[in-house]
Parts: structure tokens; sequence; C-alpha cells
């Protein structure tokens, strides 16, 4: 079974109660769920025809409302997960992990960053939830990495990925933007998401941020907590679990 999710994110100005900001924190409880993200018309396309093919569990395809953003190419794609943007000469600082349509501001960033001499990588991991292997293998390349979404920040993408890295045994600084738990005023959504810390701007100042204080905690240009991980010890006895 594929659920289908227009609306999903900062709708606009439908008001408080119609945007669609709940779904990420909310279905990942979910088992068995995987749930996709595209980023543009093209992944809208190839996403619906992966999800309807898978046989094994239930899918969830979400994406906005209004104008589908232009497409991105991407630069390689790797066990399902697409890299869209690379620094140059290998430079592996920063990973930005963007949720859909998020890759978009993600990547604006990225040059930005690339300027002041910052080297950033944008993956669009595609399916989101659950987080992959290949997400965490790319994540454990780089010195810090922040994920934006246009959905609750407490439970969604960032906090899979997070959780995900730690289990994974990987400390690293991890920086989540997203939503604040919160009704959303009325507004059109680049307002929106830049009044959220959800924008290019919003990126760059919370790297800028971290790098000068030479990565310590401390809250981002939204006001949300970075966090390092610290690895979880492992048993003397291996044993086994379900997960």
């Amino acid at each position: 079974m594929t659920f289908v999710l227009d609306r999903a994110g900062v709708t606009g100005p439908d008001g408080a109660s119609h945007h669609g900001m709940w779904d990420l924190s909310v279905f990942s409880h979910v088992p068995g769920l995987q749930i996709a993200a595209p980023r543009d018309a093209a992944r809208l396309t190839e996403l619906l025809t992966e999800a309807a093919g898978v046989d094994d569990g239930p899918t969830l395809l979400r994406f906005l409302k209004g104008s589908i953003p232009s497409d991105l190419p991407v630069v390689e794609r790797v066990d399902g997960v697409d890299n869209i943007h690379r620094s140059p000469a290998g430079t592996r600082d920063v990973l930005v992990v963007a949720v859909g349509p998020m890759v978009h501001p993600a990547c604006e960033a990225a040059t930005r960053l690339q300027e002041l001499g910052v080297g950033v990588t944008v993956v669009d991991p595609r399916w989101v939830l659950p987080v992959s292997a290949a997400l965490v293998d790319v994540a454990v390349r780089h010195k810090m990495v922040v994920t934006i979404e246009d959905g609750l920040r407490e439970g969604g993408v960032g906090t899979a990925v997070l959780h995900a890295l730690q289990e994974a045994q990987h400390s690293l600084l991890v920086i989540r933007l997203g939503l604040r738990r919160m009704f959303l005023d009325h507004g059109e959504r680049p307002h929106l998401l830049k009044e959220a810390g959800l924008s290019a701007e919003g990126i760059v100042n919370a790297v800028l941020g971290a790098r000068t204080r030479n990565y310590s905690l401390l809250p981002d240009a939204a006001g949300v907590p970075a966090q390092r991980l610290a690895p979880v010890p492992r048993p003397a006895t291996p044993a086994s679990r379900s997960v």
C-alpha cells in the first residue's frame, strides 16, 4: 500500500491548522513504513514508481502544495542517496542532509559557504525514513552534519539521523533545522520558511556559528540546539536483538 500526502510541510497562506508539518514526526514511529520525499518533479515521478513497486511493506510519498521546484541534477547516486553538491578538492567539512524541496536552499547555502572556504556536501536521501546505512556512511566522512526539513524538528528526519549515528557508534556534531512545535501563522511559504530558519541564510548562519565556536554546542540561527553524539558503550557479550 502506498500513501500519497500532498500539502506536506509549510503550505503557505491556508492558515495555522492546514500546514502539513506533522507527518514526518508522526509516521516515523510506524514500523516498516518507508517514507519518500521528492525534491522536484522528476523525483516525484521516480519515487512514486518506486513506492508502488515495494511489495514487502507500506510506503508513503510526501510533496508540497503548489508548484514543484525546478529539477536539480544529481552528481552521483550511491545506494539510493543522491549527492547534489560537492565542494571541490574533496573538502568534507559539512554534510547537509536536505529533505525534499529543502535541497534547493541547501544548495544555495553550500555555494555561499564554499565561497567562504567551507567544504560542503549536499545530499538528498530520497527515501528519508528509515535512515539508510548509505547515509550514515556518507555522514561519518564529514566533521559536522546539518539536517533541514519542513516538518517538526522533534521526531523527524533530523532526529532519526542523530539516532542512527549514535547507534553506529559515531560521535558527530548534528544540527537539526526544522519547525518548532507550534502553530504557524498565515503567510507565504518562503516567508514562513525564512522565519523558521529554514533558508539558505539559516543554514549558513548555523554552520558559521558552530565553526566560530570550534564546534561547541550552541543554538543555531533558528534557536535549535546542536547536539554532539556520545558513542553508546558496546555490551561485553554480543546479544541478538530485534530492531
